[in-house]
């Protein structure tokens, strides 16, 4: 008996062909689950999204306040009160001169003053960090040694009875007018511009946060509208919670945000540019002050020092004008009086030009630095002391505001992210009843 075997070409072709799979790749992801899965990972994705913006957002602004609050403002503080002590210890060592004798309080307000101008410098060298602005303190410090040198060797002179006490006095009141007082100056408008800066830096909308919230909150909405389409079931429990904690945090961080930005915006219009003006009404009262006692000192140019100090008082009556006009949350109460207490040194300086027009100094220098009601040092103490009241409290409010900023945003960051956890949570088991039904 014979057999036959078949030979092998002759075998069937299909079971030596590759199997095709049965479903394409990532066929998954188009099936309903697939998408209600989807679904879920995009919206927990931009729940944790929008909680990270959020908390960035909230971050940066606190670490900019305190930022302001900690070494901007206190430099811009230092450098307005190196430019203020500058002109006081101008004036005060001019009346000094003038008195001969020195009286004792007017003495140690000039060494005051010194003092204080020292500590100012050491301040401000300490929050510096712009090599233009080291060198231009640099030199304000170098200048402040000479200028004291100056008045020193006058003092010496003007007790010893040498006339050449006046040519020192004058020589130092020149180097602190041109050149000490512009640098301080320049100075305290770079720190105070700083101020300004970063104070309108946290107050800036921010709109990539607002764009990730409603994002995630349209989301939300479609994306319950779709499953209620396809499951049949019109609220998704979870969802709508979910959507209900993203729009507390929303409520709470905008809130937050809203009241920190107003509070910023009136540190930044209000306070801080009361801070300026009464800053430079106190400065610019200093000088008008060097400009009345240098002109007993320094005899023969009238005519400049007259122009000198009424453009000062002429100044000083416009600011103060403006500022007594303005309707915001300052407390003017002390400067109620400085328009008249500045008419009552104009009219007393009038007094000593008339003196000093028919050479009678010794009657210029009794009304200068006289204590009766008209004569101009109890206008000008009066005026001093009521603006460096407007400082005080202009620079105190300007601080509690940026507190309030500060503090309004505490607590925001932890709220947001408990929040996102929350809504995560919600989408998550809102998601898995939905899923289960499919076996």
């Amino acid at each position: 008996m014979t057999v036959e075997l078949a030979h092998p070409s002759t075998e069937p072709l299909a079971s030596r062909s590759p199997t095709t799979p049965s479903h394409p790749r990532w066929w998954f992801l188009w099936t309903t689950p697939g998408r209600i899965l989807s679904i879920g990972f995009v919206l927990a994705a931009l729940v944790i999204a929008s909680a990270f913006a959020t908390s960035t957002t909230i971050d940066d602004r606190q670490q900019a306040l305190t930022a302001v609050l900690n070494h901007t403002e206190p430099l811009s503080f230092a450098a307005g009160q190196l430019y203020t002590t500058l002109s006081v210890a101008d004036a005060a060592a001019a009346t000094a001169f003038i008195a001969g004798a020195e009286p004792q309080p007017v003495r140690q307000r000039y060494e005051q003053a010194i003092t204080d101008a020292a500590v100012a410098v050491a301040r401000a060298s300490s929050g510096l960090t712009d090599e233009p602005m080291v060198q231009l303190l640099g030199r304000i410090n170098a200048r402040l040694a000479v200028y004291t040198g100056l008045v020193e060797t006058a003092r010496t002179n003007n007790r010893a009875g040498n006339p050449v006490g006046s040519s020192y006095l004058s020589e130092a009141s020149a180097l602190m007018q041109q050149q000490i007082l512009p640098d301080a100056q320049r100075l305290y408008e770079e720190t105070s511009a700083r101020v300004d800066a970063e104070t309108t830096a946290s107050t800036r909308i921010p709109t990539p946060v607002i764009l990730i919230v409603l994002a995630t909150l349209l989301f939300g909405v479609f994306a319950n509208r779709w499953l209620a389409k396809r499951t049949r079931r019109r609220v998704n429990i979870g969802f709508v919670a979910g959507g209900l904690a993203v729009l507390i945090m929303l409520i709470w961080v905008g809130t937050a945000l809203i009241i920190s930005t107003t509070d910023s915006r009136s540190a930044k219009e209000t306070a801080a540019q009361s801070l300026k003006t009464v800053t430079t009404l106190a400065i610019t009262a200093q000088q008008a002050r060097a400009d009345e006692t240098l002109a007993l000192i320094r005899r023969g140019d009238e005519d400049i020092r007259k122009q000198s100090y009424y453009q000062r008082i002429d100044s000083m009556q416009q600011q103060l004008a403006r500022y007594l006009a303005s309707n915001d949350s300052i407390d003017k109460t002390d400067l109620a009086d400085a328009e008249q207490l500045l008419n009552r040194w104009r009219a007393a300086d009038d007094r000593i030009s008339a003196y000093i027009a028919v050479g009678n100094y010794q009657a210029a220098t009794q009304v200068a630095l006289g204590t009766g009601e008209d004569d101009s040092t109890p206008a000008f103490d009066k005026l001093d002391e009521a603006l460096t009241k407007g400082i005080e409290q202009s620079r105190n409010q300007l601080r509690n505001e940026i507190v309030n900023a500060r503090r309004v945003l505490s607590g925001a960051t932890v709220g947001a992210a408990a929040l996102s956890v929350m809504a995560a949570v919600a989408v998550a088991l809102g998601i898995w009843p939905r899923l289960s039904e499919y076996r």
